[in-house]
């Protein structure tokens, strides 16, 4: 029996997290963006299962929690039912994410442990 493919919105703007995303979930559905605008792009254009969000996304490019209060501020939009999984070690941020959207899960980003990770 073949393994259902998943649809992953990644959102981080460190190469070397991006790369591991690439190596570990490359052989499903994947987008990857390092900017808020297109994330928001990709939230309206498709449906995702997981969303792995990153904190802060570089000078001008947004953060995570926008991406969040984006989705929270669009309740219709599907993307609400995604497995929200927050990697960033900015504990700020990650706070900030959790006092508008509880059931993001806050998973800091450690190779091995994402590893370990089955979808």
């Amino acid at each position: 029996m073949s393994k259902k493919l998943k649809h992953i919105l990644v959102v981080d703007c460190f190469t070397e997290r991006i790369n591991f995303f690439i190596e570990m979930f490359g052989n499903h559905h994947l987008d990857i963006t390092e900017n808020y605008k297109d994330a928001i792009f990709y939230l309206l254009s498709n449906t995702y299962d997981y969303i792995f969000l990153g904190g802060e996304l570089g000078q001008g490019n947004g953060s995570g929690y926008a991406v969040v209060r984006f989705l929270v501020s669009n309740p219709e939009n599907p993307n609400n039912r995604s497995k929200i999984i927050v990697h960033s070690w900015d504990i700020l941020e990650v706070e900030g994410i959790h006092g508008i959207l509880p059931s993001a899960k806050h998973v800091p980003f450690n190779e091995a442990v994402y590893s370990t990770l089955r979808l």
